[in-house]
């Protein structure tokens, strides 16, 4: 961790703050492996370039990480998901009403850090953000085992990726002042949507150890993602759907691959990348902003 991440981290633990010790220790638990803290470190380098004095940001930044966390108990729980960044998932050590409820606490405390240290513009932002998380991931749940347009892929990781992405530009803009911070907003779901792609193409050649799960893992889920989507008009769909339907996709992942739908996919992200540098370069101090942003297309394989 470097120092920003470290201060994040130990304020996530500080601020967390619960009676029941079981919400704290699932809390220590996922939190310790809960990344780079990617949106709160957005969120305060976005403030940062309109001199936002960082104790302001904290809280907020901490909030948005609580909601980003929580989505993540629950997530695991709803996907029986057994591995999390490398470690067991949480509710296989601590039991699916635990984490459920811990995530529950989690949203209350996001919520509690905003009313407290935001205002309403901030407040409305979360709250439409994590609206459209939530549909994005009953979507994607309902489509397992489809082939879907595309449309309805972006549909998908604009609302599971994206939002907090947007969310996390849009609250720093606002502290900084800015009436346009849903410019902010947009700008952020397209790094969202950059940072999902270049996850679902790792999903097809990633390294497991880096990745802390399977390789495959998604598609064997029955997730179609840009890498098929982009290929598929080249394929037999009816054979796709199956290997879909079964999780037999040894052979379509590597169909895929050969087509040059990772490829594609790895573009893309790209294009969309310079798009979100191109939005942030008329405004000092964004280099911070812009290197966190470009490590979403160049993180290990």
């Amino acid at each position: 961790m470097n120092t920003l991440q470290e201060n994040i981290h130990g304020q996530l633990l500080n601020y967390l703050d619960p009676v029941v010790k079981e919400v704290l220790q699932v809390g220590k638990y996922i939190l310790s492996s809960s990344g780079k803290y990617v949106r709160p470190s957005l969120l305060i380098y976005t403030a940062n370039m309109f001199d936002v004095d960082i104790e302001k940001v904290v809280p907020l930044a901490v909030g948005l990480e609580y909601i980003h966390v929580a989505s993540l108990l629950h997530d695991d729980v709803v996907d029986n998901a057994q591995m999390r960044r490398g470690k067991p998932s949480a509710h296989t050590i601590f039991g699916n009403q635990v984490c459920i409820l811990t995530g529950d606490y989690m949203y209350a405390k996001a919520l509690n850090l905003y009313s407290t240290y935001g205002n309403m513009e901030s407040i409305n932002v979360l709250s439409q953000a994590v609206m459209q998380m939530s549909q994005a991931q009953v979507l994607e749940l309902k489509s397992l085992g489809d082939i879907l347009p595309e449309e309805t892929y972006y549909q998908i990781i604009d609302g599971k990726t994206g939002a907090l992405i947007g969310a996390a530009m849009a609250i720093g803009a606002i502290l900084g002042g800015r009436k346009d911070y849903m410019d902010f907003y947009k700008i952020g779901i397209l790094a969202g949507r950059a940072f999902q792609m270049v996850d679902d193409a790792l999903d097809y050649v990633g390294n497991e150890e880096k990745l802390g799960k399977p390789v495959g893992n998604d598609i064997k889920e029955g997730k179609c993602t840009y890498p098929l989507i982009s290929v598929i008009d080249k394929l037999d769909k009816e054979m796709v759907k199956k290997s879909l339907l079964t999780g037999d996709v040894g052979d379509l992942i590597q169909t895929v691959i050969n087509l040059g739908g990772v490829s594609n996919t790895f573009s893309k992200a790209k294009g969309y990348i310079e798009e979100v540098k191109s939005f942030l370069k008329e405004f000092k101090n964004s280099e911070d902003v812009v290197s966190l942003i470009e490590l979403f297309i160049n993180r290990d394989k």
